[in-house]
């Protein structure tokens, strides 16, 4: 591989500083209770039932 230049090399030093490191994302990950999980997946059924909703019922508008 060719040598990174230098800007390259203060752009991906700057973008890993503002990334967690991977130690700190497994830790993370176990320390969260599954009912957070099972909520997120509430939170997104409930959405796309709501979104199903009411495109049914703006469609059933429009045919009159």
């Amino acid at each position: 591989m060719s040598e990174q230049s230098a800007t390259r090399r203060e752009l991906e030093a700057s973008i890993r500083s503002l990334l967690p490191d991977e130690l700190s994302l497994g830790s993370a990950a176990k320390s969260q209770p599954p009912t957070v999980a099972a909520v997120g997946l509430g939170g997104l059924m409930t959405g796309y039932v709501w979104g199903w909703f009411r495109g049914r019922r703006s469609r059933s508008g429009r045919k009159r």
